[in-house]
């Protein structure tokens, strides 16, 4: 009898082999070559585990029988059962009565007879899949014989669904993706019903093409609408370079729009008679050689009325990769006017910014008399920099635009600004710098019709600016920060712009000065919040986790005027206040608020919160808040709130409001049950007076399905 005995040199014969076995009692027969162990026997080779209450083991082989409480781990997955057979050498064997876990996929498979075939490959007799654990699982899927290729693909004969032990669904033969890496093939299949679309499938297809290149189709049919192509390409290369495109298509059955329907009326005002029908986006960072960055924002669509038909839904483009989030760059609403396609190439320095910049703003209704202006042009600024033998810094901000369209006014814009500053220390504590800068704007327009094609205006602009900084760091010990340094910068500026005499120029396709004559004195005091973060393993980072600034106007001109009762001094500006708040996995806020002194009200306001607070299991209950209010009376609140219930259960709303009017734009709400093993949502929709309902029903490991009306 041997206890732990390791057999690595006495079994397998040398010390190159990497089986090793390990038993509580061990006996060997040296005519056959056959060891027989007893009592907590394992059997191991990297990545591979077998223990068992009993084994023999032919050396000559490499066969061994195995049972009693029968256990094999290949790299995580599990393979169960009573008594087996392997062979060591091949990785190939049988077990009875065996259950086979899939760790990635969390697939649980068991059948009177399970057969390893391979490496990765199994085959089973009278099987049961599922991804539900317990002895009843809540659903399964039963066969006759299975096979599955771990990285490929299961095969299901004579195939029937379950819902506890209740027959749903019978097919004679049946495939699922065993896959767990980035892998050519189908992906799991979407369905549904709506009153606008008919029945509706979807069947998406994956294709790796390289290491940085992939692209998914989606072939979508809808039984009222017909065949819809779609295909999202994506591509990632050195530094941040990255790029997306999705096209959809689709040759419409409704081939023109009934504006006697109210619903379709609903979409839009605008007729509709192409049959045609797409919507193309995408976004790329790209780097260039010599320095220059590319970035590509691409939204082109059919007509008006596409984007709000097809934008939701279990297929909709909310299912598709977000564009915002990927490229950090906001994308135009769905009720947009417009959809808006742009190229930025910029080259930025240690000392300058080069910048040029193409953009096309589609008016996807083609109006007849289109005249949105199209805006091409460029962007050079020389940041401030010492003049040599001189105490003086020297900046210029230049661009130049071209405005076209095809109708009304096309022409040129150049503005060219220098500037030069002087900064001095008063003492220890104060430092002054005085600054002018004198700007040029020239506009001409491309029309022999006109009485005055060219016009310019000249401005000077000398500002003083009187500040000091105030900083103090304090201890700390929370969310990982060890140091905060509160920084405080007060400062007053006084500004002094004269522009020339407004009344000789014309209307144009853009204003020619924007900001006019100001004399005026600004205080502003801003704070900073820096911590210095360090984390167990003695990594080092600092973040700004909030800053506040207050600023006040005076304009000098407005006091000096004469005052009526009908037309009093107001020479004090709004109360400008702005917020930021930055702590993080919790909250993001951005405020900003405008207080009127005369009116004794607020001017403007503009609040942006997220609040993400975690849960247990991986969950996270999320709150996000924009409202904003403006003089004119305009007033608009969207917000959305996700929580997490119990018993898995989850429930959330969406909407966005137009307070001024007392409209709701858009309304969204969902609740949702996850059990260990597959999910139901209930949502529902409300857009533009348009209802949406939808139903889907999650299995872990085979996708979704849903319907919607």
């Amino acid at each position: 009898m041997a206890m732990d005995r390791s057999l690595k040199d006495r079994v397998l014969g040398d010390e190159e082999t990497q089986w090793e076995i390990t038993a509580t009692k061990m006996g060997y027969d040296e005519k056959k070559g056959l060891y027989i162990a007893e009592g907590g026997v394992v059997i191991s080779r990297a990545g591979q585990v077998l223990s068992a209450e009993k084994a023999k083991y032919n050396e000559k082989t490499g066969i061994v029988e195995v049972s009693g409480n029968v256990v094999l781990e290949v790299n995580g997955d599990v393979l169960s059962g009573e008594e087996a057979v392997f062979d060591l050498n091949t990785r190939q064997g049988r077990m009875s009565k065996g259950r086979l876990f899939l760790r990635e996929n969390n697939f649980i498979v068991t059948g009177d007879v399970i057969e390893k075939t391979g490496p990765d490959t199994y085959r089973v007799e009278n099987c049961c899949l599922t991804t539900c654990e317990g002895e009843k699982p809540d659903w399964s899927v039963t066969g006759s014989e299975v096979e599955v290729t771990i990285e490929g693909y299961g095969k299901v004969k004579h195939t029937v669904f379950r819902i506890r032990d209740v027959p749903a669904l019978y097919l004679p033969y049946a495939i699922f993706p065993v896959k767990t890496k980035r892998q050519t093939g189908f992906l799991p299949p979407r369905g549904g019903y709506s009153s606008l679309n008919g029945v509706d499938l979807e069947i998406p297809f994956f294709w790796a093409i390289a290491d940085q290149v992939d692209a998914t189709f989606y072939g979508r049919y809808m039984t009222e609408r017909g065949f819809m192509p779609g295909i999202e390409a994506r591509y990632v290369a050195e530094g941040d370079s990255k790029g997306l495109f999705l096209l959809d298509i689709l040759s419409d059955k409704v081939k023109e729009k009934d504006l006697n329907d109210p619903d379709q009326l609903d979409l839009s005002p605008f007729p509709r008679t192409n049959q045609t029908r797409y919507w193309l986006r995408g976004g790329v960072n790209q780097q260039l050689p010599l320095g220059v960055t590319a970035n590509l924002d691409a939204d082109y669509v059919s007509d008006q009325d596409y984007l709000r038909e097809f934008q939701t839904g279990l297929f909709g483009y909310e299912g598709r990769p977000e564009l915002t989030e990927n490229f950090n760059r906001p994308v135009e609403e769905i009720q947009s006017p417009t959809r808006r396609s742009a190229l930025r190439l910029s080259r930025d320095g240690e000392s300058y910014s080069l910048q040029a910049l193409g953009a096309y703003y589609e008016r996807a209704e083609n109006p007849p008399m289109d005249d949105t202006a199209q805006p091409f042009g460029g962007f050079f600024e020389i940041l401030p920099r010492p003049v040599p033998e001189f105490p003086l810094f020297f900046g210029l901000v230049s661009d130049y635009d071209y405005v076209w369209r095809d109708v009304g006014l096309k022409g040129h814009r150049f503005s060219f600004t220098p500037s030069l500053s002087y900064p001095v220390w008063l003492g220890h504590y104060l430092e002054f710098e005085p600054s002018f800068q004198y700007g040029v704007n020239m506009q001409w327009i491309e029309d022999d019709e006109v009485d005055i094609d060219r016009q310019s205006r000249e401005a000077y602009d000398f500002r003083g600016r009187l500040s000091t900084v105030l900083e103090r760091t304090f201890d700390m010990d929370w969310m990982q920060g060890k140091k905060l340094k509160h920084k405080f910068f007060p400062s007053l500026t006084y500004r002094y712009r004269v522009p020339e005499d407004q009344e000789k120029l014309r209307p144009w396709f853009e204003p020619i000065d924007v900001e006019g004559k100001i004399n005026a004195f600004t205080l502003s005091l801003e704070n900073f919040l820096d911590v210095r973060r360090e984390n167990e393993k003695g990594d080092v980072r600092y973040d700004q986790w909030a800053t506040f600034t207050l600023s006040q106007a005076y304009d000098i001109d407005e006091a000096r005027q004469d005052e009526t009762p009908e037309q009093p001094n107001e020479p004090f500006g709004p109360l400008l206040g702005a917020v930021t708040l930055r702590l993080p996995y919790y909250i993001d806020l951005d405020a900003e608020a405008g207080w009127d002194h005369y009116e004794g009200d607020i001017a403007s306001t503009d609040v942006s919160l997220r609040v993400k607070y975690p849960r247990s299991g991986g969950r996270t209950d999320r709150l996000y808040l924009n409202y904003g209010y403006k003089e004119n009376g305009s007033e608009s609140i969207t917000y959305s709130l996700d929580v997490n219930l119990l018993y898995g259960f989850s429930a959330g709303i969406r909407q966005t409001r137009d307070l001024s009017l007392k409209k709701d734009n858009t309304t969204r709400f969902y609740v949702d049950y996850q059990s260990q093993c597959w999910g139901l949502r209930f949502s529902a929709e409300s857009l533009d007076e348009v209802d949406t309902f939808m139903v889907t029903f999650r299995l872990l490991g085979f996708g979704e399905f849903g319907s919607s009306q």
